[in-house]
């Protein structure tokens, strides 16, 4: 029994490639389902959870399913309304295999929706993400945009490129919640592998209808662009009977995986260099002003007027005098250094120009439709669904033509004569040679 549990074990390593088998699965109540979810941990090393049910005093319950898995989860019930009326609903969840990842994050997620961890194995670190999205339904669109962005902006800050996403997206291709989420991947370089892998028109399912029997593709597995290349298989479990969807398996290779190198010899460099505002100028003068007054002139070298002189003392009080001027000037200068709180996320080329003006409108569209109640029909809700549109098409047009654009605006310079614009831009242009992985065949 215990040989044959090994060979169950997800993490396995055949030829120095280490592969990772991860689930997806919306087992509709974690506690009726965890017979299914069991068998999973048995041959996995991460599972993602959705409509766990659980309310937030039970979360515990999901580190003593598999004493090999560690665990994480958001509830999605608000106990703070009073009394639970029916039954709960919601909420996400992960697991990971305790022996196969020792050093696990938990991301704290502000949407019940999201859940998030960081692993980080050696030099490869990588996010995994479980989501469970709103049904597919006009009203609900804002809501699923907002989940996605939320999961865009849970990678940005991370500082992280490689994160997988899997969870039920709600999104049957062919219907608005699919083209959404791809029109989303596109803008993002995202992939949505399992319909990448499996093919768009195969028959493919991950739900079934309890009610009248219909099968639909809900369940989805997404990727960043550098995950891409370590997918190596993905399929559907349909030997799950517990729920009414079947779970998605993604088995990886993570070695594969771009290895995040940090350097640890960064200096702060606290003068500012280059071109300074009339208000930076301003203030270094004073500065250098108060901490000048402050140096003495040395009596003895007023009372020697030798410039032959070669006394030692002399020479020490030259040296003491040239020193504290250098500091003052350095001081002065690391005072006057104003910084602009600088952008977390990188901005688009052309953003100004071509998108912000859409974006500006696409906002205020959409502020408009929540304040009249979201209708899910007329002419405000036609006003905001196309204000959306342009914004999305000018971003992409953006993103696209990236080189265009940057030769656009050194061709404006260079017709301006403004050259100091001119070479900067060209500057920015430059790639910079980045850090060998290793030298010599060291780390």
């Amino acid at each position: 029994m215990r040989t044959k549990k090994i060979l169950k074990t997800a993490l396995i390593t055949i030829m120095s490639k280490i592969v990772c088998r991860m689930a997806s699965y919306n087992c509709k109540n974690v506690k009726r389902s965890i017979d299914s979810i069991k068998e999973l941990c048995q041959s996995c090393d991460i599972v993602a959870l959705q409509e766990t049910w659980l309310l937030p005093d039970e979360l515990s319950y999901l580190s003593c399913m598999d004493s090999d898995f560690s665990a994480t989860g958001t509830s999605a019930v608000d106990t703070s309304a009073g009394m639970l009326r029916g039954r709960p609903y919601g909420g996400v969840a992960l697991l990971w295999r305790s022996s196969a990842f020792s050093n696990v994050n938990v991301i704290q997620c502000d949407n019940p929706r999201i859940c998030a961890i960081k692993v980080e194995s050696t030099d490869r670190h990588f996010l995994v993400v479980s989501v469970y999205m709103p049904t597919d339904s006009t009203s609900n669109l804002p809501d699923f945009t907002d989940c996605l962005s939320a999961v865009s902006s849970l990678i940005d800050n991370n500082n992280i490129e490689s994160a997988y996403i899997l969870g039920d997206f709600n999104a049957h291709p062919t219907e608005p919640f699919y083209s959404e989420l791809i029109g989303f991947c596109d803008d993002q370089r995202w992939s949505c592998v399992d319909v990448k892998e499996l093919g768009l028109n195969s028959d493919t399912y991950t739900f079934i209808s309890d009610a009248h029997g219909s099968r639909r593709r809900l369940d989805h597995a997404v990727v960043t662009e550098s995950c891409l290349s370590s997918i190596i298989k993905e399929y559907v479990k349909y030997d799950v009977l517990w729920s009414d969807h079947f779970p998605l398996i993604l088995e990886c290779q993570l070695d594969v995986l771009i290895p995040k190198i940090t350097s640890h010899t960064l200096l702060d460099n606290k003068v500012l260099w280059g071109v300074r505002s009339q208000e930076q100028i301003d203030r270094y003068r004073q500065e250098c002003h108060n901490k000048l007054r402050l140096i003495d002139f040395p009596a003895a070298l007023r009372e020697c007027s030798d410039h032959k002189c070669h006394k030692t003392e002399h020479l020490k009080i030259i040296n003491t005098m040239y020193t504290n001027i250098v500091s003052a000037l350095c001081e002065s200068a690391a005072a006057s250094r104003i910084l602009g709180k600088r952008r977390k996320k990188k901005q688009i080329v052309g953003w100004n120009r071509h998108v912000s003006q859409a974006h500006t409108d696409a906002r205020i569209k959409f502020q408009t439709w929540i304040l009249h109640g979201r209708p899910p029909q007329g002419v405000i809700f036609n006003q905001m669904c196309e204000s959306r549109k342009i914004f999305k098409s000018r971003l992409r047009w953006c993103q696209n033509h990236q080189d265009q654009i940057k030769m656009d605006i050194l061709a404006t310079h260079q017709t301006n004569h403004d050259f100091r614009a001119f070479w900067k831009c060209t500057e920015k242009l430059n790639s910079k040679p980045g850090l060998p992985v290793s030298v010599g065949g060291g780390k």
